[in-house]
C-alpha cells in the first residue's frame, strides 16, 4: 500500500509498505480522509519534535513513520480479541496511545499517560491507503456524521477540551487567541455551545477567514495597554475565558490582561521557547493559567453534536488533495503558511 513516509525535516516521500499483520486488539481502517495537522507541518519543518529518534517507549516504534492522526475510514478487519468493532463500520480516531494501566488511564485522564504517544507521531498513521490502529482508538461515526466531517473529529475534540477546562457558565464571553486549524475549532465549537466569541488575530488573512465564518473579530492594534483597554471594552469589562492557541510568547504574555476578574487563561498552542510570565498579573485578579492536553473522550461528543446539527467541522476544509500529492503539499503549506485553516488528503485507488 502506499504511505506517506517521514524521514527527516523537509524529508516526507510517499513509499510502497507492506501491509502489517493485525494484532489480536487491533483493527485495519480503510482511510478516507486525513488531515493535515499543525503538528505534523511542524514535523515536516523542523522535525524530530514529538517524533522520537529511538524506539518509542510504549509503541517501540521509531523513524520512519507514517504520518497522519486526523482520519475517519472503514473498518476493514478486525482482530481476533476485539469486541464492539466490526467489519462495514465507519470510525474515526481517538489518536492518543496509552498504557492503559496507570493512575490517569484508569481514572479516565488518559491524556496524562506517562508512556503515552500519538498515531502518526509513536506509531504509523493514517496519511496511507489503510491504518492499523488499537481497537480503543476507533470511535464509531452516527450515521448522520460524513466521513470528511468524522476525520476532523480529532481537532474539534481538543478544542472542547480546552473549552472544559475554562468552565465558560452559559453564553458567556470567550476569547479566541490565534486563528489557526486549532483557534478556528475553538471559535465553532464555542459558537455551537451558545457561548460569544471574539476572535483576536494579527492576521489580516486569518481575520477574515474568521469574519467569512461568522465569527466577530479585533486586531490588537497600538501598544499592548491601549489593545487590552479595547478587548476589555468588546468584551464588557474582560472575557469569560480566554483560549490562547497561537503558542507565541506574545500571545500568552497579552492574554494575561484581558480576562475579567477571576477568569481563566487556557494555554492550547504549545510555545516554541521558554515564556517566562509576570504572576502578579494573575494572582492580583485571582485568574487561572491551564493547560489543556490534547482531550479525554471528548470524540463520540463531538460526533454529536455534528449529527444534532450543531457543528459541521466541513466549514474550515479549504482543499482536498489526492493522497498521490501529499509531498507535494506539505512543501505548499510551508511556503504559504496561513493560506489554509484545513486540508485533507484523500486516498484514491492506486
Amino acid at each position: 500500500m502506499r504511505a506517506l513516509r517521514w524521514h527527516g525535516a523537509k524529508d516526507v516521500r510517499l513509499e510502497d509498505v507492506a501491509v502489517d499483520a493485525l494484532g489480536p486488539d487491533e483493527v485495519r481502517v480503510q482511510v478516507a480522509y486525513c488531515g493535515i495537522c499543525g503538528s505534523d507541518l511542524a514535523e515536516y519543518r523542523q522535525g524530530p519534535v514529538a517524533i522520537q529518534d529511538r524506539p518509542h517507549v510504549l509503541t517501540g516504534h521509531r523513524p520512519p513513520v507514517t504520518l497522519g492522526h486526523e482520519f475517519a475510514g472503514t473498518v476493514t478487519a478486525v482482530g481476533e480479541r476485539v469486541r464492539g468493532v466490526a467489519v462495514g463500520d465507519r470510525v474515526a480516531a481517538d489518536a492518543t496511545l496509552r498504557c492503559g494501566v496507570c493512575l490517569p488511564c484508569t481514572s479516565g485522564r488518559y491524556n496524562h499517560c506517562a508512556l503515552g504517544g500519538s498515531i502518526g507521531l509513536a506509531c504509523d498513521g493514517a496519511m496511507a491507503d489503510s491504518v492499523r490502529i488499537p481497537a480503543y482508538c476507533a470511535v464509531p461515526l452516527p450515521d448522520e456524521v460524513p466521513l470528511a466531517a468524522g476525520a476532523l473529529l480529532e481537532p474539534y475534540a481538543v478544542a472542547l477540551h480546552a473549552l472544559d477546562r475554562a468552565a465558560v457558565p452559559a453564553g458567556g464571553r470567550v476569547l479566541v487567541s490565534g486563528f489557526g486549524p486549532i483557534g478556528a475549532a475553538v471559535a465553532e465549537v464555542a459558537h455551537a455551545l451558545g457561548l460569544r466569541v471574539l476572535v483576536s488575530e494579527p492576521n489580516a488573512a486569518r481575520r477574515a477567514a474568521a469574519e467569512r465564518l461568522g465569527h466577530r473579530t479585533i486586531e490588537a492594534a497600538g501598544d499592548a495597554r491601549t489593545a487590552a483597554r479595547a478587548i476589555r471594552t468588546a468584551t464588557a469589562g474582560g472575557a469569560d475565558a480566554v483560549i490562547e492557541c497561537s503558542g507565541s510568547r506574545a500571545g500568552l504574555e497579552f492574554a494575561l490582561e484581558l480576562t475579567r476578574r477571576g477568569a481563566d487563561i487556557v494555554a492550547v498552542g504549545l510555545p516554541k521557547e521558554p515564556i517566562t510570565l509576570d504572576a502578579a498579573r494573575l494572582i492580583l485578579f485571582e485568574r487561572g493559567l491551564l493547560g489543556a492536553l490534547g482531550y479525554q473522550n471528548d470524540l463520540p461528543r463531538v460526533a454529536g453534536m455534528i449529527a444534532a446539527g450543531v457543528l459541521d467541522p466541513t466549514r474550515l476544509v479549504s482543499r482536498v488533495v489526492p493522497l498521490a500529492d501529499a509531498a507535494a503539499e506539505f512543501a505548499r503549506l510551508t511556503a504559504e503558511p496561513g493560506a489554509d485553516l484545513k486540508v485533507l488528503l484523500q486516498p484514491e485507488p492506486a
